[in-house]
């Protein structure tokens, strides 16, 4: 849910600020942002483990841990791809341009909505289903093709990193790589990403 929500987040949020829309994935495939998939499951962890219920601690569990995962995930693109997908600098209260106050604000007001409004009817309704086989087999299904998902998209960006560092491999395996996942296509979908010098 929270993979999904955020691209749904992401894409509209781009077409009120930008005027047109443009591709928010996270992944090659599906339209999911993995960081808030994430974020998503340790803030359900968190305000469960500690049973919290008031709306005012569910919006501090959501402002702290997505302003963590957020500034991880931007260090971890850096160094590991060496591209960024966001920038926050021109931000009044930023911390190295990776995470700011008015978008943690934000988060945590989603965080809210998203847990009051969606999360718990969802818990609920899924509850009231009598056959789990159903549940199993979608979720386990979803979750392969999550990781065969989540696996290609790493390597498909990290190829497009030596490429540009020039550093050439010939086996069959990265030929294909590079002929599926060539740049332009990588462009287009992750349309946000620039390269760091």
């Amino acid at each position: 849910m929270g993979n999904f929500l955020g691209f749904i987040i992401e894409t509209v949020w781009c077409f009120i600020k930008n005027g047109r829309l443009e591709s928010r994935k996270g992944l090659i495939y599906e339209p999911f942002i993995p960081i808030y998939g994430v974020t998503g499951v340790l803030i359900v962890l968190v305000i469960h483990l500690l049973k919290i219920s008031q709306i005012y601690e569910i919006f501090m569990v959501g402002v702290l841990i997505s302003t963590i995962i957020e500034y991880i995930s931007s260090f971890l693109q850096e160094k590991i791809f060496a591209t960024k997908s966001w920038d926050y600098t021109k931000f009044p209260i930023n911390l190295n341009g990776r995470v700011n106050l008015i978008y943690s604000i934000l988060f945590g007001l989603v965080t809210t909505m998203a847990y009051k409004l969606f999360l718990l009817p969802f818990i609920t309704f899924f509850a009231k289903i009598k056959v789990k086989l159903f549940l199993i087999v979608i979720s386990v299904g979803e979750l392969i093709f999550l990781l065969y998902d989540i696996i290609i998209s790493f390597i498909a960006v990290y190829r497009m990193k030596e490429r540009r560092n020039n550093i050439t491999r010939n086996n069959k395996f990265w030929t294909y790589i590079d002929n599926k996942y060539n740049d332009n296509y990588l462009k287009k979908v992750y349309s946000n990403m620039v390269p760091i010098k």
